[in-house]
């Protein structure tokens, strides 16, 4: 009999933000978005749902997410976020205004706060090209900096995705099921959702890499958070990190179970004993 990992995934969301940071003399394909999303949110009774910020530079973005990271801890708003900017591969999300290159981790970073106000509950679409290499800044030990990521893993031709935008949104706004919205989409874009790849991944991890030399280099890495999060060098919180460390690495269950927490901010989804079942199916198997 075969063994899967079944995982639902939910992101709920109650208003869309985009972020246009082309340049004034191309095609205005984030004002078009924002108008015709609006009208339609408005035509079915979800007003204010769309709002457009025009980014000048790194500066005015940073600012808009802050401002949008306070009212999502004040527990009344669920974001979706939408970039609508040239990318590039190695470079990252460019400002057209300001010339600016953000670097795609630094990229992750700046959204993370607002997925952590939220509990994972921030999905992000990036109409840009190559915009699939944010989800490369995702960690396995690390908060889940966004819930969902839509993008392309590809150079795309301005305008050529706009089309297919509408109807996905109009479902997002109209029905909330996502799965049916990523029907109408360009074929160019890709996927992730955070539950499916860390279940996944943590999977392979004790299947293939639950040894010594990785459980060490796992503590280490508790251990630099721990430390960096506190500010400061401490030996005392250094010795009490490394204790705890190796008591979550000694028991598989308590090692997932933490994980799991840290990576969907303070959540579980699901059960040891369902990942267990698949782990020990898998090893049988080999």
């Amino acid at each position: 009999m075969t063994v899967e990992i079944t995982y639902t995934a939910i992101c709920r969301n109650n208003q869309l933000f985009i972020f246009d940071g082309l340049s004034e003399g191309e095609s205005q394909t984030g004002r078009r978005l924002h108008e015709d999303v609006t009208d339609f949110a408005n035509s079915i009774g979800r007003y204010n749902y769309c709002t457009r910020y025009v980014v000048k530079s790194r500066i005015t973005l940073v600012a808009h997410l802050k401002a949008i990271e306070s009212e999502c801890k004040a527990g009344v708003l669920l974001p979706a976020l939408h970039f609508e900017c040239h990318g590039d591969e190695e470079k990252g999300l460019w400002l057209a205004a300001s010339n600016e290159y953000i670097p795609w981790p630094d990229l992750a970073a700046l959204i993370a706060p607002v997925n952590a106000a939220t509990r994972n509950n921030v999905s992000v679409f990036l109409a840009t090209c190559h915009g699939f290499k944010l989800w490369e800044s995702v960690n396995l030990k690390s908060p889940c900096p966004f819930n969902f990521l839509i993008a392309p893993n590809q150079e795309i031709e301005a305008g050529a995705i706009q089309d297919s935008l509408l109807p996905f949104y109009k479902e997002v706004v109209s029905t909330g099921e996502l799965s049916k919205a990523l029907t109408h989409l360009d074929g160019r874009f890709k996927r992730f959702v955070a539950g499916e790849w860390f279940h996944t991944t943590i999977a392979s991890y004790y299947i293939n890499n639950y040894g010594a030399k990785a459980r060490q280099e796992i503590m280490e890495q508790m251990i630099d958070n721990a430390v960096a999060k506190a500010g400061y060098s401490n030996r005392n919180l250094v010795r009490a990190t490394r204790v705890k460390a190796k008591t979550l690495l000694k028991d598989p269950r308590q090692f997932y179970q933490t994980l799991e927490k840290l990576f969907f901010h303070g959540q579980s989804h699901l059960p040891y004993a369902d990942i267990k079942r698949f782990i020990d199916a898998e090893k049988a198997s080999k």
